[in-house]
């Protein structure tokens, strides 16, 4: 699979001790199983995926077998008039009744990972939404068939916010964000998810359904040290019809692009602008937006005058120790 580095083409729209000694644990409090890895799987199917997700659980539960993987799953399907919560362990899948209807709402997505949290122990762990992508702040839809109301979405910052949230009470163990999602490789989504994970992995363009690394993926899983090596696991698993590209982003780069790209806008500002006619550069519409790469937007604009800041500002992820890449297969 051909390899890109990110700063060239995964740039979208320009648009989360107990006391020493003989301290004993109190009767009756149950004592949380550690696991190696544990995967959050967040799951609104409540459309025309819904289909996919009973064939996803079956492959997620293959994949368990023989672990110290846990998986968790949190799903919406089409016409149910509440979200299934399930844990897989070696195979065995656990049932938890939920009350919650609406996937679009992030306060069910915080209920999830807090339940999450208080149930497992884990040196690693990595929250995975599918789904729907949306525009570019949105994400997670529910249709509300039952009821007849419109589609509703759950913004990206409210997701953001939530996993930031339990990244920050597992002391920054998550090691990967996959968005699962079309379209959500972008500048802006890529930035907001800073703070959720040490990497997060998304795809620039269109994905397939219901995609087929997971039983592969995880039986490699509890032998992976990190999210690098856990989101390459997944491109390399994954059926190459499933997806165009997978961008990997190490997160503890993002903190420098506002001051960088404010260093080159202000240089452009300045400067002669050629209209965007003149820019000729290739654009692709996803749910009403209008997308194109940030790069080659920047380098059309800082072409007539300020190409050394344009420069500066290209190079720069590729400093020190941040990397990051693309893998791409046919779709």
């Amino acid at each position: 699979m051909k390899r890109r580095e990110f700063c060239q083409y995964a740039l979208g729209s320009a648009g989360f001790t107990g006391i020493a000694g003989f301290a004993q644990p109190f009767k009756g409090v149950p004592v949380k199983p550690r696991h190696r890895w544990a995967v959050l799987y967040w799951m609104p199917y409540d459309n025309d995926l819904s289909h996919f997700g009973e064939p996803i659980i079956e492959m997620l539960t293959c994949g368990t077998q023989n672990t110290e993987v846990a998986v968790a799953i949190q799903s919406d399907y089409w016409g149910k008039s509440r979200m299934r919560r399930r844990h897989i362990i070696k195979g065995a899948v656990t049932e938890i009744e939920v009350l919650e209807e609406d996937s679009s709402n992030h306060a069910a997505l915080v209920a999830y990972l807090e339940w999450a949290h208080q149930t497992f122990e884990a040196e690693h762990w990595a929250v995975i939404v599918v789904g729907h992508g949306g525009k570019i702040n949105e994400l997670s839809p529910d249709d509300h068939p039952k009821n007849h109301q419109t589609c509703t979405w759950m913004s990206v910052d409210q997701f953001a916010k939530a996993v930031s949230q339990f990244n920050q009470s597992t002391h920054g163990q998550v090691e990967l964000l996959y968005f699962q999602n079309c379209n959500k490789a972008t500048l802006e989504v890529i930035y907001e998810a800073k703070d959720c994970a040490r990497y997060t992995l998304a795809s620039q363009l269109t994905l397939g359904a219901p995609n087929y690394y997971y039983e592969n993926w995880l039986k490699r899983l509890g032998s992976l040290a990190d999210g690098r090596e856990a989101a390459t696991a997944i491109m390399d698993t994954e059926r190459a019809d499933m997806y165009h590209t997978l961008t990997l982003v190490d997160n503890q780069a993002i903190e420098g692009i506002p001051k960088k790209l404010s260093q080159l806008l202000q240089a452009l500002l300045k400067s002669r602008l050629p209209t965007f006619s003149q820019l000729n550069i290739a654009t692709y519409p996803y749910f009403g937006e209008l997308h194109c790469d940030a790069l080659m937007l920047l380098k059309g604009l800082s072409e007539f005058s300020v190409q050394s800041e344009f420069i500066e500002f290209a190079d720069f992820p590729s400093n020190g120790r941040t990397t990051f890449r693309s893998s791409s297969a046919p779709l």
